[in-house]
């Protein structure tokens, strides 16, 4: 059952749509990295409307969505505290 599901969603899909968490995790940094430049362009009655809604400034959000997102990416490509021998 589980290779004809993923027979299908070969069929269907890119041929590499098990490394699709990969991809999406650099989707999720590149629009973090991008919210930082639209926060700027906003007038000051949109940023303090935010700000009353959020009651924590963006950057903050912004900040620990990056790391939190590089964090994850080198835990996932194995990048991680090394190992001691005994």
């Amino acid at each position: 059952m589980k290779q004809a599901i993923a027979d299908w969603l070969d069929k269907f899909f890119v041929p590499e749509w098990r490394k699709a968490w990969q991809m999406l995790s650099f989707w999720w940094n590149a629009i973090c990295a991008a919210a930082g430049p639209v926060w700027v362009t906003l007038s000051d009655d949109q940023k303090a409307s935010i700000l009353g809604v959020v009651g924590i400034h963006p950057s903050l959000y912004i900040s620990a969505a990056f790391i939190i997102g590089i964090v994850l990416r080198l835990k996932a490509q194995g990048i991680a505290a090394p190992k001691v021998d005994p």
